[in-house]
């Protein structure tokens, strides 16, 4: 818009369309930010992900947690995009696994592989760092 002579009437759509402009980059490149940290998240709960090692006659096979961890996009009506970072098929078990749980027939616990709070906390970090490096 530099360079542009407009009425002082005009002053104030002029100005509406410019702040509207520079929203509609801030939310692409917030969009952008999210899509990557959440795909990032992803691969990081699958490389940390605990592993099954007592043997394939189970109901969840060796690997089959870490393998279904998958990221959801949300848009809402500002075009706003979340994502939610989610275990497609083993959802039961990530409070189970992060805390550990009494054991049903002997009463003793469970030892917990605390794996998605670490993942978490570095992709909330990440995400930060890449909209406050954003250059407009």
């Amino acid at each position: 818009m530099s360079g542009t002579i407009i009425r002082i009437d005009q002053l104030g759509d002029a100005i509406k369309k410019e702040i509207d402009a520079m929203n509609a980059e801030v939310i692409q490149k917030c969009n952008k930010a999210a899509e990557e940290v959440g795909a990032e998240g992803v691969r990081m709960l699958k490389a940390s992900s605990p592993v099954r090692t007592d043997g394939y006659n189970r109901k969840y096979p060796p690997g089959s947690y870490a393998k279904s961890w998958a990221v959801k996009k949300d848009t809402n009506e500002l075009d706003v995009q979340g994502v939610t970072i989610y275990n497609r098929k083993h959802y039961q078990l990530t409070h189970l696994l992060e805390f550990g749980h009494i054991i049903a027939r002997t009463g003793g616990r469970s030892k917990a592989f605390p794996h998605i709070a670490e993942v978490n906390d570095r992709v909330s970090h990440d995400f930060v760092e890449k909209v406050e490096g954003m250059k407009l």
